[in-house]
């Protein structure tokens, strides 16, 4: 489960590079713990990086995906699965009303059908790899959509 905030587009295009192409978990480990040292110790904060932690926690997590999908893609469109992240959207729940209007969101049970659609409809190619809302395919960055 990820969120529409983790695309490059969320993120200042002098950062891009440290997220886009990445090709192990383990490439993806080294930029979120150096983002996460840079706000340890405070130098994110003079830096290009975004204040709401939520951004590049997310665009890590879909970077994460897409570097598993890029190793695994072969062996999974053999056998039918589907490797994905996920963004239910923003949901009507009591927690979320704390923060945002949620009147007119989605109930989790009405959020949770798009995701059960992915989940068990046959395999989508075009969505493997990606970072999936409402059964569409959220650009990673301008034109660079497909792992």
């Amino acid at each position: 489960m990820a969120s529409s905030l983790g695309t490059l587009h969320h993120l200042a295009p002098v950062l891009h590079d440290r997220f886009d192409g990445l090709s192990s978990l383990d490439e993806v480990d080294e930029v979120v713990a150096a983002w996460r040292d840079a706000v340890k110790d405070g130098s994110a904060r003079a830096g290009a990086w975004p204040g709401f932690v939520n951004i590049p926690s997310k665009i890590g997590q879909v970077a994460a995906v897409r570097a598993l999908a890029h190793l695994r893609r072969e062996h999974d469109a053999a056998r039918g699965i589907l490797l994905a992240a996920t963004c239910r959207g923003m949901m009507n729940t009591p927690t979320s009303a704390l923060w945002w209007d949620v009147s007119t969101a989605p109930s989790p049970a009405r959020a949770a059908g798009a995701l059960l659609d992915l989940a068990l409809d046959p395999v989508d190619p075009d969505s493997y790899g990606q970072l999936v809302r409402y059964g569409k395919v959220l650009p990673w960055a301008p034109g660079r959509s497909v792992v």
